[in-house]
């Protein structure tokens, strides 16, 4: 048996509080079905339903999202959290698409640096996918798995950025250094590929 400690209209729906410390949100018809209301309590069947509506429902919002495009993990996550489905419904949910390939940090890891292959560095690129959740050992086995080098996307930035200065002011010129350092190039690197595009395109510097 479960006891309802707290109930908080919002709109349509009323969310519930348990004496578990559970929390979740049922529209209001369900509401009624069930009988909930503060101090009231709650059976094992009843409960067990209620989990069933809430799986389903979680389920449905997470496969409406990947709909949007490929997810992480925790962009998933995170989704279903601000929907106020409590902990086991969520990480049921998360097994379900690990389970049918519907989620993959490696992969999602891979396409994001392709797609990013010739506009972000290597730290840029780390940086976004642990701020998406991708653990760190995921995000090198992507690399390792990837054509992707510095090098070739320094040189592609550079192809679009540079005509942007006159390099003939020095001020320019470590205007467009500090751009490329700033987006997480080394600097040696940047001055090296700086003097091969002006030795490719007989510019002096």
């Amino acid at each position: 048996m479960y006891t309802v400690v707290k109930t908080i209209p919002k709109g349509s729906r009323i969310q519930i509080t348990l004496d578990n410390g559970i929390s979740f949100i049922l529209y209001k018809g369900e509401v009624r079905r069930y009988k909930i209301s503060e101090n009231a309590t709650i059976d094992e069947k009843s409960y067990n339903e209620i989990w069933e509506i809430l799986y389903k429902r979680a389920r449905e919002r997470a496969l409406y999202i990947l709909d949007d495009g490929y997810k992480t993990k925790k962009q998933i996550y995170d989704k279903l959290k601000s929907g106020n489905y409590p902990e086991d419904i969520i990480q049921s949910v998360i097994s379900y698409l690990l389970e049918y390939n519907l989620i993959d940090d490696l992969r999602y890891a891979g396409l994001y640096i392709e797609y990013k292959s010739e506009s972000k560095s290597k730290r840029q690129i780390v940086q976004d996918l642990m701020t998406k959740g991708i653990k760190k050992d995921v995000i090198a086995k992507a690399f390792e798995e990837s054509d992707y080098t510095d090098e070739y996307s320094l040189n592609k930035i550079l192809e679009k950025r540079i005509k942007r200065y006159n390099l003939e002011e020095p001020k320019e010129l470590q205007k467009l250094y500090r751009y490329l350092v700033g987006k997480g190039y080394n600097y040696n690197d940047v001055k090296s590929a700086v003097r091969q595009y002006f030795h490719d395109t007989d510019m002096s510097l």
